[in-house]
């Protein structure tokens, strides 16, 4: 990254060498650029914007290189405020790649369906003491390519959003409304009570901008319309940091998806914090196959969250203590999650008799912990642990005379999955740390038992201690070499899964015995 400033300009260039990434297409040379103008109550943007409207659920625009999601747009941006009202302006086109099986050549590493975009839009805001309202409208045209017809389909979309919100001294809130084309909606709340040093809070969401079947629920090739990528809106539900807990975070689906997020925070007792979550979603309707084995949605539609499996319901209890002991030396957290997730519905078939339904579903209980003990000003000692059991797999029922059942099929080995994560890691303030990391499992699916992949040196080394075909280590080290320039380098295996940000979620592939080198260094 280079930054430049000269008077009232600013200036910013991006450079990338990924021949290939670990995740993405092959980028050599400039990535991402920006020339920025501000004077008095003027500024202008050239080059790659990224902007966020309200709570973004007409535009929140994000580069995330980690997951290889980026949803900004190659334009200008004109903006206008004062102390009461304040003016945006923008317009650009917009590139999008993500990965299909519904395309040749769909490859887990590298996206293989591309659609473009050309947008204008504005927003206005007015100011008042303890509140704000804001005004949205964005139109944008996509080229959207078919690959059974090789015809690319040119597709309008039209949203409008309001925004208001709240600021008191013992409260605040904001509701965010959006409207897309004909039928497409969105509703967002969020609310916070403050009692003393106690924090509670409520968020709801209600987002319908499309109705898709069981089985085309994840086709955005051959769907068109409904949430738009640069619609990315607040999740509602608690998004982890951890290991084990990011690997199972519920995959929001933005076309159909309501729930709420209900939070207490505070002191427990001196240098003691207690939070506490709870969560939970699930569709609009519930889809029923017809004679003829094609799905059909159910009249009734929900407002308020299901927990029937068939809503492909979602909900997550989690509780953590952080704080400080001996003198502020030791630093701990300590939490626990319970997460149930209806992943997807492969049956549902019902007569006035008999009923017959299969859903795939994960159930997690996950015990995360972190220590930090300094020694000194300079030294420190941390390590992390995670604990997790975890069922993941098929629940068939049915009450036909013929095939009257309630199974559950297993996707793992075993109907259980211990897993289990261990970091321990030492480092000198500013300039060095050193981290060990192992994940390490009692079973999986078989198509990784099968991999018969071969261990690295340190996982060799633990072979001693437990049957280590199951396990994943790494060792890395990371040297500040000055305070813009920071070197790492690691040897070993990373466990391939899911890994999200912010509701997006990308299967990472598992890197096996080799080594990676990081130079990052601003400018």
């Amino acid at each position: 990254d280079l930054n430049g400033y000269w008077n009232n300009w600013t200036g910013w260039l991006q450079f990338e060498l990924a021949d290939p990434p670990q995740l993405g297409r092959d980028v050599k040379g400039l990535r991402k650029f920006r020339v920025e103008y501000s004077k008095n109550s003027y500024t202008i943007k050239f080059g790659d914007l990224y902007e966020f409207w309200g709570k973004g659920l007409v535009m929140n625009m994000v580069d995330d290189q980690a997951i290889n999601f980026d949803t900004g747009i190659r334009g200008v941006l004109v903006s206008w405020s004062n102390d009461k009202y304040y003016y945006d302006a923008l317009g650009g086109t917009q590139e999008i790649w993500r990965s299909s099986n519904q395309v040749v050549g769909f490859d887990d590493r590298v996206p293989n369906y591309g659609i473009d975009n050309k947008m204008v839009g504005g927003r206005a805001g007015m100011m008042f003491d303890q509140s704000f309202i804001e005004f949205q409208l964005l139109n944008v045209n996509e080229d959207h390519p078919n690959p059974g017809t090789n015809i690319t389909e040119d597709i309008s979309h039209k949203l409008y959003g309001i925004n208001f919100n709240y600021f008191g001294k013992s409260s605040d809130f904001t509701i965010e409304l959006a409207k897309k084309d004909r039928n497409g909606s969105g509703i967002y709340g969020d609310g916070n009570i403050y009692l003393g040093p106690w924090s509670i809070g409520l968020s709801y969401k209600n987002y319908l901008f499309a109705s898709l079947s069981p089985y085309e629920r994840w086709d955005f090739v051959n769907n068109t319309g409904g949430a738009l990528t640069l619609q990315q809106m607040p999740t509602v539900f608690k998004e982890h940091n951890t290991s084990l807990l990011g690997k199972i975070t519920h995959i929001i689906d933005y076309n159909d998806e309501l729930g709420f997020h209900l939070r207490a925070e505070g002191p427990l007792f001196a240098e003691t914090m207690l939070a506490i979550h709870y969560s939970q979603s699930s569709r609009h309707n519930e889809w029923i196959m017809d004679q003829n084995w094609e799905w059909e949605k159910s009249e009734s539609k929900k407002i308020y969250p299901s927990t029937d499996p068939l809503y492909n319901p979602f909900k997550e209890y989690f509780a953590e203590i952080n704080g400080y002991a001996l003198d502020n030396k030791f630093y701990y957290v300590i939490g626990y999650a319970r997460t149930e997730d209806v992943v997807d519905i492969y049956l549902n078939r019902a007569s006035d008799v008999y009923r017959s339904y299969s859903y795939e579903f994960l159930e997690a209980k996950t015990i995360p912990t972190h220590f930090t003990y300094r020694l000194g000003n300079l030294y420190s000692i941390d390590i992390l642990f995670e604990y997790q059991e975890k069922k993941k797999g098929v629940k068939l029922f049915s009450n036909y005379p013929e095939l009257g059942q309630d199974l559950f099929d297993s996707l793992y080995l075993n109907d259980k999955q211990i897993n289990r994560f261990i970091s321990l890691g030492v480092a000198k303030s500013p300039r060095w740390s050193a981290t060990l990391s192992v994940d390490y499992s009692n079973t999986d699916e078989r198509i990784v038992i099968d991999n018969d992949r071969k261990n690295n040196a340190i996982e060799k080394a633990l072979d001693t201690l437990w049957d280590t075909s199951l396990t994943w280590a790494n060792f890395e080290m990371v040297f500040n070499v000055n305070q813009k320039t920071r070197l790492s380098l690691s040897y070993g295996s990373q466990r391939g899964g899911v890994f999200c940000s912010n509701g997006v979620c990308r299967y990472i592939q598992p890197f096996e015995n080799g080594y990676k080198l990081g130079i990052i260094s601003s400018f």
